[in-house]
């Protein structure tokens, strides 16, 4: 198996994270590695999850399913996770909550051509820390809004091999601090996605 991360520190991303609450790193993951976690992950137990959700009505047009640790089955995403855990510690060892950050469950959501995808949301407050989401395959465009309906704060194009890096609760001491974000379908083919998380108990 080829090696899941580009040699490249992510300590400038991650301080991002605890001052503004996002950052995006392209070419993280080499393409060979991608081929085996999209086989891997395509072949899981994919699922239509689409309608409006909680009671701002977010929209969702996705197929996807989540796995939890220690992802029994996906011996690629293991080594991901593996992988990405060790660089987050090393490199974000200054920030508080990043030394003893474990992601124990990972999402795969896969957007088709045209889809809305998922309009702007923040992730659960039931995550710590940190949330990466890592793209697989395809591109699309990647949204933060200052609120639900805020203003845009940037935009980006998520593509293979790239990784949108999240606040979740908890990171350097900050209590919540989660950003609105929305992930658009791709204009054509397929984008997938692959999210690792650390969850505890939902309240």
């Amino acid at each position: 198996m080829s090696t899941p991360l580009a040699r490249r520190s992510l300590s400038a991303a991650l301080l991002k994270v605890a001052a503004r609450g996002f950052a995006h790193v392209d070419g993280l993951v080499g393409e060979a590695f991608l081929s085996d976690l999209r086989r891997e992950v395509e072949g899981g137990p994919l699922r239509r999850m689409e309608g409006s959700f909680g009671a701002a009505g977010v929209r969702m047009e996705i197929d996807g399913y989540d796995l939890e640790a220690p992802f029994e089955g996906f011996p690629v995403l293991t080594e991901l996770a593996g992988s990405f855990t060790a660089r987050v510690r090393s490199d974000g060892a200054q920030i508080r909550g990043l030394r003893t950050w474990r992601p124990n469950e990972a999402g795969v959501a896969v957007y088709r051509s045209d889809s809305v995808g998922v309009t702007s949301h923040q992730d659960g407050r039931w995550y710590r820390r940190l949330v990466a989401v890592f793209t697989v395959e395809g591109s699309a465009r990647f949204e933060v809004r200052s609120s639900r309906e805020g203003d845009l704060l940037e935009r980006w194009e998520a593509r293979a091999g790239s990784a949108t890096l999240m606040r979740a609760p908890g990171l350097a001491g900050v209590r919540d601090g989660r950003p609105y974000h929305a992930v658009h379908g791709p204009p054509r083919g397929t984008r997938c996605s692959l999210a690792l998380r650390m969850r505890v108990d939902r309240p």
